[in-house]
C-alpha cells in the first residue's frame, strides 16, 4: 500500500509522468539500499571491477552510484527526460539509453549482468526477458531488487494509522504477499529465459519525521495527495520522529 503499483496509473497521470514530476525531489525522498544488499551482489559476481552492467530504469542515479563505486562499466536506461538529465548530470561517465526498454534495441552479447532497482515490475516481461537474455553473454546475470516499505510483520501505531488511511480508498485493500513483491521469481522465470539462483531478504529501519514521510509518500505511485497529506499529520500526531521498518528484497538469476 505505499509503494509502486504495476496494476494502474497513478491518480495524476501516466506512471513515467507520476516521476518525472519528482524528478527533482526523488533521489532524497527514497532512502538508499542496503549496503549488505551491494555487498551480496559482489559475492555473486553480479557486479564489480570490470563488470558491464545494464541498469534498467535508472532514475536519477540511486543505484548507479553504488554500481559505479564498485568498479562497473555502466550502461543505464532511463525513459524519463528529467531523470536522465540529473542522471547524467550526476554520472556523466554512464551511457545512457533514451526510452523505455521495450521499445530499445539492445546490442547481442553485450554485457556480464543486468540490474533492476525498484524498475522492474513496470515493465512488460513477456517483452523485456527476452531482450534481456539476448542482450547478455553466455552465462551472464540478472539481479532484480525492490524495498518494501513496510514490513507486515511489525506493527507501529503510525502503521496502523497510515492502514486506517488506506481502508479509506473505494477500491479497497488488495491482498498479496507484501515481502514477495512482483516481479516475482515466478514472474522472472516464464518464458524459460533465466533460471533462479538464489533471493535474500534485508529487514531495516530509518526514523523519519513528518516531513521526509511525506517526501516519501510522494514518490509512491499510489497515494493520491490528500492521502499523502493525511499520512504527514498521522506521522506528526504519533512523532516528532516515527520508526519504519522496511525489508529489501532480491533476487538472483542467470542467462539461460
Amino acid at each position: 500500500m505505499d509503494r509502486d503499483t504495476p496494476l494502474t496509473d497513478p491518480p495524476d497521470g501516466p506512471r513515467h509522468l507520476h516521476f518525472e514530476r519528482l524528478a527533482a525531489s526523488y533521489g532524497t525522498a527514497r532512502p538508499p539500499y542496503p549496503t549488505a544488499l551491494y555487498d551480496s551482489l559482489v559475492a555473486e559476481g553480479v557486479i564489480g571491477p570490470g563488470r558491464r552492467v545494464l541498469e534498467v530504469g535508472a532514475g536519477s542515479g540511486e543505484a548507479t552510484a553504488d554500481l559505479l563505486t564498485r568498479g562497473c562499466e555502466v550502461v543505464a536506461v532511463e525513459p524519463g527526460a528529467q531523470l536522465r538529465q540529473r542522471l547524467r548530470a550526476a554520472h556523466p561517465g554512464v551511457r545512457v539509453l533514451e526510452g523505455r526498454l521495450e521499445d530499445l534495441t539492445l546490442p547481442g552479447n553485450a554485457f556480464d549482468s543486468v540490474v533492476a532497482a525498484t524498475s522492474l515490475h513496470w515493465v512488460d516481461l513477456a517483452v523485456a526477458l527476452p531482450k534481456l537474455r539476448r542482450a547478455l553473454r553466455e552465462g551472464g546475470l540478472l539481479a532484480v531488487w525492490r524495498t518494501v516499505f513496510g514490513d507486515p510483520r511489525v506493527e507501529t501505531e503510525f502503521r496502523r494509522r497510515m492502514m486506517a488511511i488506506v481502508a479509506l480508498r473505494e477500491e479497497g485493500v488488495r491482498v498479496e504477499n507484501v515481502l514477495d513483491p512482483p516481479p516475482t521469481v515466478a514472474e522472472l522465470e516464464a518464458g524459460g529465459h533465466f533460471r533462479h539462483l538464489g533471493s535474500w531478504q534485508w529487514p531495516w529501519q530509518i526514523d523519519l519525521d513528518p516531513g521526509r514521510i511525506r517526501a516519501l509518500f510522494q514518490t509512491f505511485s499510489d497515494w493520491r495527495p490528500d492521502e499523502v497529506d493525511a499520512v504527514e499529520r498521522a506521522a506528526a500526531e504519533v512523532g516528532p520522529v516515527v520508526r519504519e521498518h522496511y525489508v529489501t528484497v532480491l533476487h538472483t538469476l542467470r542467462r539461460r
